[in-house]
């Protein structure tokens, strides 16, 4: 009996203390870089890109990324943000936070059209528009971080909502 009551200590003080191992303070100066995947519901296809982030203190960061949306009936896109983040943690290690957003955004569409003759012609129509979206990311470790995020971008023509999954390595 007195074994199982030292190994239930033992136990108690290891989930204790282990979480502060994995904790880290968020804030100034923390940089994430990382990888990115989800969905455009403007051609209804697949998005893939990467990432960077830059906290100027511990509820602004400044979020710049790339995404590839594939290809799909003819129209494909390369897309360009920078994203203001306002991240607000909802525990007491801040390992989980919600974040709005607003940003600016550069995307540029391309349209391919087989003609009657069986030529392939294709266009392309970039543009200038804005994001608006929230985010919820979560620190696995104190170099990992998963999230998840949902945007709409206003485009003159081509406005679409984009839904983002990613990891990222914290620094």
């Amino acid at each position: 009996m007195t074994t199982l009551r030292n190994i239930s200590k033992i136990c108690l003080a290891l989930m204790l203390t282990l979480p502060a191992f994995t904790m880290s303070a968020h804030g100034r100066g923390e940089k994430s870089l990382g990888l990115r995947g989800g969905y455009n519901t403007r051609n209804e296809s697949a998005v893939a890109g990467l990432y960077f982030q830059y906290a100027f203190s511990r509820h602004f960061r400044l979020a710049p990324n790339v995404d590839y949306v594939f290809r799909n009936d003819g129209t494909d896109a390369y897309s360009a943000n920078i994203n203001t983040h306002f991240p607000i943690a909802f525990d007491r290690n801040e390992r989980f936070a919600v974040y709005p957003f607003t940003g600016v955004n550069f995307i540029s569409w391309n349209h391919r059209i087989n003609n009657i003759d069986g030529q392939q012609t294709s266009s392309r129509t970039s543009r200038l528009g804005l994001n608006f979206g929230v985010g919820m990311e979560y620190y696995c470790t104190q170099s990992l971080k998963i999230s998840i995020e949902g945007k709409f971008s206003l485009v003159k023509s081509y406005n679409s909502g984009v839904f983002n999954i990613g990891i990222g390595y914290v620094f």
